[in-house]
């Protein structure tokens, strides 16, 4: 027999999503665009293999832009319904009359009428049915934590359910079952077509070709960026002759821009300034910049993939944003090769490898001081 060790973990994969019944797929919190697609694409996959299947992300909001994803209402902000209390009484010599509750003062109260004689509590015995689901895939996590109160909150289940853990970066804890990690790989959207060609081309239509090539799209700036691969083309060649709807795509991750949002950019990207060789580009934007365009700080991830893809060579892209006068925003992009939330820790990040988030009780011109003093020394220790 085939040591398990030495089975691909793409077929590990295939082989504990046939057994599944019941499948979690859990995106880190904040996730990104990728995360939000590839989940959907899973989800509409395990459909078509007639698995239940349930998409959640801690704390989860859709971004307007991300409407047009086919099931994009599927995925859900909280874990829910995952273990049943069981409360068994044994009325073989008692049998029941009645039964009614009610709720009161934040307390449950259940009846039971016999039609003869009563109930003692040697009749009652209780105890937990089994998780609802058996198999866990986690897409985009660099570990457990990532995933945010999904994990906090239910740590025994994803300690007792097997899961798969899908991902592109190179710092990915491997705190799967199985593990498929290919540090190559553009997106996980990729990773999640090669998995699906475990269980056949005919799997595929136009709704997970369209959510697929939505997080190759992403992550490579629409195939503008260094990341972008041979085998990220051809992989996105073949999702667009399966029907994926690259034009929707572009429009909506790309061309619809309001006003406000187009003035933000422009107040942010006059200030750009590069260091290192151009490996590290950033900029500041102040109070008086948010209320003159009537932009907020949910336009400026947008703004980070504008300086990543057209500031030429940068690896680490940097908005440091004024609240009001007394508190900072970090907000940060960095490239698979550079760990956003290891660059900023001492800030106390939030988010994941490639975009990073952290708020400050400082002035603007303080925290941008500090955080860039911090980048440099990163990039001085780690610079070959």
């Amino acid at each position: 027999m085939e040591n398990m060790q030495e089975i691909r973990p793409i077929q590990q994969a295939y082989e504990l999503l046939a057994k599944a019944q019941q499948v979690l797929v859990v995106l880190p919190e904040h996730p990104s665009t990728d995360a939000i697609a590839s989940g959907l694409g899973m989800y509409l996959m395990l459909n078509k293999l007639e698995k239940k299947c349930r998409v959640v992300a801690s704390q989860f909001e859709l971004p307007p832009s991300h409407r047009f994803l086919p099931k994009s209402k599927e995925i859900h902000s909280s874990l829910t319904q995952l273990r049943k209390f069981i409360i068994s009484v044994d009325i073989e010599h008692t049998p029941v009359e009645e039964l009614s509750y009610d709720i009161e003062k934040e307390k449950l109260r259940i009846y039971i009428s016999p039609k003869k004689g009563f109930f003692t509590e040697h009749d009652i015995t209780t105890s937990a049915s089994e998780y609802t689901y058996d198999l866990i895939i986690a897409l985009d996590a660099p570990h457990l934590p990532s995933l945010g109160g999904v994990f906090t909150e239910n740590a025994d289940f994803f300690y007792q359910t097997p899961i798969i853990n899908i991902d592109h970066h190179a710092g990915n804890e491997q705190f799967g079952q199985v593990n498929i990690v290919d540090i190559i790989a553009t997106s996980v959207s990729e990773i999640v077509f090669e998995l699906l060609k475990e269980f056949g081309h005919n799997i595929l239509d136009e709704h997970i070709a369209t959510n697929l090539l939505t997080g190759i799209i992403s992550k490579t700036k629409s195939f503008r960026s260094l990341t972008a691969t041979p085998k990220s083309l051809n992989i996105a060649s073949h999702l667009i002759a399966q029907g994926a709807r690259r034009e929707d795509i572009i429009n909506n991750l790309y061309r619809t821009k309001s006003l406000s949002v187009i003035q933000l950019w422009g107040r942010a990207l006059a200030r750009l300034k590069t260091e290192g060789n151009g490996m590290f580009a950033f900029t500041k934007l102040n109070k008086n910049d948010f209320d003159r365009s009537t932009g907020s700080a949910e336009d400026l991830p947008g703004i980070l993939d504008e300086i990543m893809v057209n500031a030429e060579g940068a690896e680490i892209a940097l908005v440091t944003y004024e609240i009001d006068t007394a508190s900072t925003g970090i907000l940060m992009a960095s490239i698979k090769s550079h760990n956003g939330l290891e660059i900023l820790k001492e800030f106390s990040p939030a988010g994941n490898q490639n975009l990073t988030r952290a708020f400050v009780a400082d002035s603007l011109q303080n925290v941008e001081s500090r955080v860039i003093t911090a980048i440099r020394t990163y990039l001085e220790q780690t610079r070959p």
